[in-house]
């Protein structure tokens, strides 16, 4: 998920861990976040909040708290997220594409 903040900079985070997709048959409540640009310094926890279905397939969905400094308090993201392309994913965006391209 790209984030502009203050119209100064563009953020993508991602697991701090080797991963594409994170689905319902992973048991991952909590993941390490990084930002795309620095991979080896974690800047944040996500946290499992549910998931896309119920299929083995689906996607567990993530609410993400983050730092961007690491003397700032952390701030939790107000929109969900799930893990695509070993990028954290806007959930909203990642459903409007999928059911997009099942019609």
């Amino acid at each position: 998920m790209t984030l502009l903040k203050n119209d100064e900079m563009q953020v993508t985070y991602i697991p701090a861990i080797s991963v594409t997709q994170i689905t319902v048959r992973h048991t991952m409540g909590r993941v390490p976040v990084a930002m795309e640009d620095k991979p080896e310094c974690v800047c944040g926890v996500a946290r499992r909040i549910g998931y896309t279905g119920t299929n083995g397939n689906d996607l567990a969905i993530y609410r993400l708290k983050v730092k961007e400094n690491v003397n700032d308090n952390a701030t939790t993201l107000s929109t969900l997220f799930v893990v695509d392309g070993g990028l954290f994913v806007d959930y909203y965006l990642w459903q409007k594409k999928r059911d997009a391209s099942v019609d």
